[in-house]
């Protein structure tokens, strides 16, 4: 039996704290809740899921049909904070709850987001009440310090620059980490007067969000002005100034290869007997301006020699990380360039915005099911006009939900939480991924018609026609 605690809001907490924009910030806060939906697709059957907010009866009853699963409950705190596992530690009652319905199930698989103290003191918590508890995918005590670390964008350039003999195929892009925003500045001034383009990364980052991206010609002056107006446009950013800055050359990327923008998703057990395990590769899709909003996975993704390539990197990846101490699932994001090179950019010491896709697409058509069939994964698919509830989305999808008609293609609702807010996620699975991209079109279709126009999140209104249904590129380590 498994535990899985959505402790999304957790990991963010932090970051999102440093936000200027309003606006950006009461949407990254509100995502950390309703992105806690898609852990209800993690692993397979006998699951218990707790998240913040309490997921839909008729979602969880619909899920529990059409992907099969016996056994599938949730439960949530009373009073949501912002953090999940601290509301578990408090809520005396809510630990009660869990305890009660995983008496007597046998050993406690503990799968979180992200592994973390409080996700240690969880488990020691359910110990204490009688449950054998497990956490298969958290680092130990004195192995955290090495997690962070490596989640951060100058942490994984380190890490990768002392790895690289060991790792075969890849190279990080030309760059370096900066101080402060003047010398980051500077550093980005170096780029433009050479007619490179660059990116400036917060140091602590998820899904694009902070960074700044500076080409050529795009500032007036000279370079002692293009200096002053970076320098500038960092500081006034809280995130940019909390920590230190990566700058790094902007690859220009070969859309033609995984959309521009590859990942690969590793898991690496607690039990050093067992060797690291790759999970998928997938292509990330984004909007224009760089926001992660969710992952193809097919078999025309990649050529195959390439495929194993990226499969033999991430496994060296991997058993480096492991020599570091970290436990768990993680991902490497990769920019593939015109040049025929694969850049890493970073990795994500977390479960992250494509394993629910990756895990209910295993549990519907087994290991290694991009070989036979597509899935594309979106996160938030954002539209406006008159709000729906479940219901109405059911209704208004009649037709094209997994599966239909009893053929093994179709849309799997993913997050719904996040309707009152015109938006929400879904997985859609097929044969191949021209059928996919199909359903995902005729979806769209059925919400235009009803007055629902498609939005993307950060952009123009009148300037989105619908959200991308293929990989598009993204700035390099823009995810």
């Amino acid at each position: 039996m498994r535990l899985v605690i959505a402790n999304v809001v957790d990991a963010y907490r932090d970051n999102v704290a440093l936000i200027r924009d309003p606006v950006l910030r009461e949407h990254e806060v509100l995502d950390s809740y309703y992105i806690e939906d898609r852990t209800l697709l993690w692993h397979g059957d006998r699951k218990l899921v707790v998240t913040s907010l309490p997921v839909d009866a008729g979602h969880l009853r619909y899920l529990k049909r059409a992907m099969g699963y016996a056994q599938l409950e949730n439960l949530a705190p009373r009073e949501p904070s912002e953090s999940l596992c601290e509301d578990i530690l408090r809520e005396a009652d809510l630990r009660a709850s869990i305890v009660e319905r995983l008496r007597g199930e046998g050993e406690v698989e503990l799968i979180s987001f992200v592994g973390s103290r409080e996700v240690l003191a969880v488990a020691e918590a359910l110990r204490r009440a009688g449950l054998p508890v497990v956490a298969p995918e958290c680092p130990s005590e004195e192995c955290l310090e090495a997690r962070d670390y490596l989640d951060t964008k100058a942490g994984f350039r380190e890490f990768f620059r002392a790895a690289v003999a060991a790792i075969p195929g890849l190279e990080i892009p030309e760059g370096a980490v900066a101080s402060d925003p003047a010398e980051a500045a500077r550093l980005a001034v170096a780029f433009l007067q050479r007619g490179r383009a660059c990116l400036c990364k917060p140091n602590n980052s998820q899904s694009g969000v902070g960074f700044v991206i500076l080409r050529p010609g795009e500032l007036s002056g000279g370079p002692g002005e293009w200096e002053e107006a970076i320098r500038t446009r960092l500081a006034g950013d809280r995130q940019m100034t909390s920590d230190v800055i990566v700058v790094e050359e902007l690859i220009e990327m070969d859309s033609s290869v995984a959309g521009g923008s590859p990942s690969i998703e590793m898991r690496i057990p607690a039990d050093p007997s067992r060797d690291v395990e790759y999970m998928y590769l997938c292509g990330q899709i984004v909007t224009a301006s760089g926001y992660f909003f969710g992952v193809e996975m097919h078999r025309e993704l990649v050529e195959p020699d390439l495929q194993r390539a990226i499969e033999a990197a991430g496994v060296a990846v991997a058993r480096e990380m492991r020599r570091r101490g970290y436990v768990g699932v993680f991902d490497m994001d990769m920019v593939a360039g015109v040049d025929g090179k694969l850049y890493a950019v970073e990795v994500n010491t977390r479960r992250t915005g494509g394993t629910h896709a990756h895990e209910a697409a295993e549990h519907l058509f087994g290991p290694r099911y991009w070989e036979r069939a597509a899935v594309i994964s979106n996160n938030e698919l954002g539209f406006a006009g008159e709000s729906l509830t479940w219901g109405d989305l059911q209704r208004l999808l009649s037709g094209l939900l997994w599966p239909i008609r009893g053929r093994r293609e179709g849309i799997v609702p993913s997050i719904i939480s996040s309707l009152p807010s015109n938006r929400f996620g879904y997985v859609a699975l097929a044969g191949d991924i021209r059928r996919a991209r199909e359903l995902v079109e005729l979806m769209q279709e059925r919400l235009a018609a009803s007055g629902r126009r498609i939005t993307v999140f950060g952009e123009e209104p009148e300037a989105v026609a619908a959200t991308p249904a293929r990989a598009v590129p993204a700035p390099a380590g823009a995810v």
